[in-house]
């Protein structure tokens, strides 16, 4: 009932508030204020309901939630309560009240998330040095890398199995589709569709997307992302174990279609770690999942061949003259580079403080880029933005992070033999990783808080669905037997323990030494045993 009030107090004010625009400035506050309020209610409420389903809502609306608009602008002076701050607030307060009340059993941190934690810390500790000031920095700070780390910790919480990951890989999908129709759109008439700024060019051929994002790489890597997830999902849709019946007809023809349609908006933002993103995410998936190898072979050797045919008319295009080959910003990129790694030789291990790269640079070699909105842009590369801001402090831990992650995900890997949708799974989020880590030495993640957000948002995803492969090696524990009566109380006790799973009678056993269950959830397979045997100094008759 409430759902419904909810939703439909939103179409309300979406209906009505074109038309009070003749009251002036109080009826502009009036929409301001009501519509964030009406939508976070029903995105509040569903989330009550389905804490996974309010995250990818959130998801999918916090890339335009200030355009819609669904963040809550509080007045002069105070930041801002973007839909993202506050549903991260909300969804953490909602799964430890569920854990609190025995609804949810919360997973472990990891000893990842606590070296991110002290990537987080370094990061924090330079605020105080910022020449920005501490609102703008700690704004920053609070979107561009805290926030993500909370989408992490979420999404790794509320993606329990496979069936959730599918959910997500499918949400992702559809973000990247609107994604791929506003590149296109913006690349074919040239008009800029939320962003409040005049058309860009790369060159006298290609248009330089700004539209959602502002600039072409978070929006291109933004959208690649979306796809390794996506081709697992589309292997899992052409396997045996995917929908049935008119659902599997579907999903084979508008997923590919949709692949497709992101591929090709990644290809038209004619930005060239877009491009790189793309491949990466191809080898890696060519690499290391046979199956889904047999149906991209076919589309990349079909590609193949019309390039071989059109060669001339490929090396002579803008897209190799004007994009690939161009050069300029390669050496930009370079300049910027070895002025940052100059610069902190100051001070390696605590760096020179939070976003200070563009006017320490300026004031020491003369180096005088545009100002964007009153900020000197970064150093184009993020390792080195977190170099000069936190220092090596910052920096070791942040590439730790990365290793610890890809460790974790090989030894699933190696883990999950012989079943493919998990395999599929952490070769997408391999292909991630590297993408996200080869994009961040190319421009500023600190500026794209969007990409950020799906990427940690996906990290924990994939680790959360694929939690299960970490049990795939039995778990033996032994005692004294004092504080359980018998066999089959251990294993009653163990079987409370794993809400959600459902007992199977077929691997049920019991006897006088000894008992055991199977319990089933999704694809997966729990066994529990629990067996006595009597201490060597009892001395017992052998029969």
């Amino acid at each position: 009932m409430l759902l419904a009030l909810a939703l439909g107090a939103l179409v309300g004010f979406v209906a009505v508030s074109p038309r009070l625009n003749g009251l002036g400035a109080p009826a502009d506050r009036l929409t301001e204020l009501l519509l964030p309020l009406a939508g976070i209610s029903l995105l509040l409420l569903i989330s009550v309901r389905s804490p996974l389903a309010g995250l990818l809502l959130t998801l999918l609306l916090a890339p335009y939630s200030r355009f819609i608009p669904l963040d809550l602008d509080l007045g002069a002076g105070i930041p801002a309560l973007s839909l993202a701050r506050l549903m991260a607030g909300f969804l953490a307060v909602l799964l430890l009240y569920q854990a609190a009340r025995g609804q949810r059993r919360l997973r472990p941190l990891a000893w990842s998330d606590l070296v991110l934690a002290l990537f987080l810390l370094v990061m924090a500790l330079s605020v105080a040095e910022s020449r920005y000031g501490y609102a703008f920095a700690l704004q920053s700070l609070l979107d561009a890398y805290l926030l993500p780390f909370v989408y992490l910790l979420l999404t790794r919480q509320l993606v329990r199995d496979r069936g959730d990951l599918r959910w997500f890989s499918a949400t992702l999908v559809l973000a990247g589709v609107g994604f791929a129709a506003l590149v296109i759109r913006e690349q074919l008439t040239g008009e800029v569709l939320f962003y409040g700024r005049e058309a860009a060019r790369y060159s006298r051929s290609f248009q330089k997307i700004i539209s959602l994002m502002g600039n072409a790489a978070p929006m291109g890597i933004s959208t690649a992302m979306t796809l390794p997830l996506g081709l697992a999902l589309l292997a899992w849709v052409f396997s045996d174990k995917g929908p049935a019946g008119r659902g599997r007809t579907a999903a084979r023809v508008v997923l590919p279609l949709a692949l497709a349609v992101i591929a090709l908006g990644v290809y038209m933002t004619y930005n060239r770690a877009s491009w790189l993103s793309l491949v990466i995410t191809l080898l890696v998936f060519m690499a290391l999942r046979p199956r889904l190898r047999r149906l991209l072979l076919p589309v990349l050797l079909g590609l193949a061949l019309l390039a071989l045919i059109f060669w001339q008319s490929v090396i002579s295009s803008p897209a190799v003259n004007e994009r690939l080959l161009e050069d300029s910003s390669l050496g930009f990129r370079g300049q910027v580079a070895q002025l940052a790694l100059d610069m902190v030789q100051d001070d390696p291990l605590f760096g020179l403080g939070y976003y200070n790269f563009g006017p320490i640079a300026k004031e020491r070699y003369g180096w005088d880029p545009a100002p964007i909105f009153g900020e000197y842009p970064p150093a184009h590369n993020s390792l080195m933005f977190i170099l000069v801001s936190g220092g090596l402090l910052a920096l070791l831990p942040y590439l730790a992070w990365f290793a610890m992650v890809g460790w974790q995900g090989l030894r699933r890997f190696q883990a999950s033999a012989g079943d493919e949708e998990t395999r599929d799974m952490l070769a997408a989020g391999a292909a991630l990783l590297l993408l996200y880590f080869a994009a961040s030495i190319t421009f500023d993640a600190v500026e794209a808080t969007v990409m950020n957000l799906i990427f940690w948002a996906s990290i924990g995803a994939i680790w959360g669905g694929t939690q299960h492969a970490d049990a795939r090696r039995p778990q033996v524990a032994t005692g004294t037997g004092v504080d359980f009566d018998s066999p089959s109380a251990v294993v009653d006790t163990l079987k409370a323990l794993f809400a959600g799973w459902q007992e199977e009678m077929l691997y049920a056993a019991g006897g006088p030494t000894g008992a055991g269950i199977g319990m089933t959830r999704d694809n997966a397979l729990l066994l529990i045993m629990a067996h006595w045997t009597p201490d060597p100094a009892a001395n017992c008759p052998v029969d």
